[in-house]
């Protein structure tokens, strides 16, 4: 459930405008977490996240910049909780094992953001779009070679 919700923390920061440690508790709990400050807190620091100056003024948080550069390391974690990898057409299926998804995803998004245009997960499942399907099969591969599904 740890990983869950971090992955869901990073993906959130990534997509919205989070100033306080409130914004994300309610921002968690409109996803299905129960947290507390306390909870939020560890994780905030556990991923190492800043705070970074807004250009409408005040602060945000950020992933910080070594966190993307340890994409590897965090996908190397979650390699044995993918079970399965396909496309279709410029969509890209990857399944894991329930409740791991969203902390896939937000490594697969960290380390592989520029090869595709954007990504969905849910409890099981996670789908990737590309461009094309020529990127999809490209990407499929490389995510086959890092991830090693199960059977493949």
């Amino acid at each position: 459930m740890k990983y869950k919700r971090q992955g869901q923390i990073i993906k959130i920061i990534r997509e919205k405008q989070i100033r306080t440690h409130e914004q994300l508790i309610n921002e968690l709990k409109k996803q299905g977490f129960e947290v507390t400050q306390a909870t939020v807190s560890r994780d905030i620091k556990e991923l190492g996240l800043v705070k970074i100056p807004y250009s409408g003024g005040g602060s945000v948080y950020s992933v910080p910049p070594a966190l993307s550069r340890d994409a590897d390391k965090h996908i190397d974690i979650f390699s044995n909780t993918v079970k399965e990898i396909n496309y279709a057409l410029h969509t890209i299926v990857i399944r894991t094992y329930p409740g791991m998804a969203s902390a896939v995803a937000a490594s697969v998004d960290s380390a592989l953001h520029d090869e595709f245009l954007g990504s969905i997960a849910g409890d099981d499942t996670i789908l990737l779009i590309t461009e094309n399907e020529n990127k999809a099969a490209e990407v499929t591969e490389k995510l086959r070679k890092v991830f090693r599904p199960k059977g493949e």
